[in-house]
This record gives C-alpha cells, sequence and structure tokens, in this order.
C-alpha cells in the first residue's frame, strides 16, 4: 500500500491511495519537520504536535472506521495508512481506482460542504437522524457536521457506523 503525505499548491492529500473513507476538510494539521504518515507513531506525533483540536478529529475517525470497538489502537497505527484519506481544498469528489470498490466520501462541516457543493447540486439527500446533523445521498456520500463531539457526538458516530454497516 502506497501512502500519500504530499502538498500540492491546491489540494492536500493525507492518507492510504485506494481508501474506502475520505473525509474531506476545511483545513490542514500542521505538519512536523521531517514528519511522514510511513512513521510508526506519526498520528501520535501530529496529535503531539496540533494539540487538542487534530486528536478529536483523528478520534472521530477512527471511532467511524475502526473494524472494531478499539478505536483507540487502530487510531493510533493504522488510521491513514491503509483504508482512509484526507482531502483538503478539494473542488471534486475523490474517484477510486478499484472496480467494485465502494469509496465512502464525508463532506466535514458547512465549509466543505460549499465548497464541493457542485458536485452535489444534483443529488437527493435523506437524513440519517432526526436532527438532521447526517444526511446521506443513498449511495456513498454523507454530509456530515465537523468532527468534533460538541457536533458529531458518540450517538451520532453509532448511527454513522450502522449506516455504513448496512450499506456495506
Amino acid at each position: 500500500m502506497h501512502l500519500s503525505d504530499t502538498i500540492d499548491t491546491k489540494v492536500i492529500s493525507l492518507g492510504a491511495h485506494n481508501p474506502t473513507y475520505c473525509f474531506y476538510l476545511p483545513t490542514p494539521p500542521v505538519f512536523p519537520k521531517e514528519w511522514s504518515l510511513a512513521q510508526d507513531d506519526a498520528i501520535s506525533v501530529l496529535i503531539e504536535h496540533n494539540g487538542n483540536h487534530w486528536r478529536k478529529i483523528l478520534t472521530i475517525m477512527a471511532k467511524i472506521c475502526a473494524p472494531s470497538e478499539d478505536w483507540k489502537h487502530y487510531r493510533d497505527t493504522h488510521l491513514l495508512k491503509h483504508n482512509e484519506i484526507i482531502l483538503i481544498g478539494a473542488d471534486t469528489l475523490l474517484q477510486t481506482n478499484i472496480p467494485q470498490q465502494k469509496l465512502w466520501h464525508f463532506l466535514v462541516g458547512s465549509v466543505v460542504s460549499q465548497q464541493l457543493s457542485i458536485e452535489t447540486q444534483d443529488l437527493s439527500f435523506i437524513e440519517v437522524n432526526h436532527n438532521s446533523k447526517l444526511v446521506y445521498d443513498n449511495q456513498s456520500l454523507l454530509i456530515t457536521p465537523y468532527l468534533d463531539y460538541r457536533q458529531f457526538p458518540n450517538q451520532l458516530i453509532a448511527e454513522t457506523r450502522a449506516l455504513i454497516a448496512s450499506k456495506s
């Protein structure tokens, strides 16, 4: 598996080359000097360098994507290395290179939803929960609140995991 941690002038891509989950975020973390996603402690170094804000983002991502309930181990050892990618500044949805692979798109927060509105303007969305915090296009695209516990609490994480499990 190849890893991508390159910075383009327009789009920042951080994660696996053939992901199952793509998180579109509005702002990047600060990358430490000599940092590489390939290093064993890459996520913990990124959290240490960026503080609580990015710890929350990466923790919620891990809680959504981890194949088991051991999200902390998954976050610290596997997140962004095998199944996930973060795109910052994207104006189009990522396309998968693998036929028959489902790619889940998470448009995180209102800024990203507006940036990618041209990609979603012709789609119909359904509410996943009664608060309209999570909407789904009945395929593989979710518009979500920002990855912060006040906006994306554990109950919403559980609903997201249940939706993905039911459609995979």
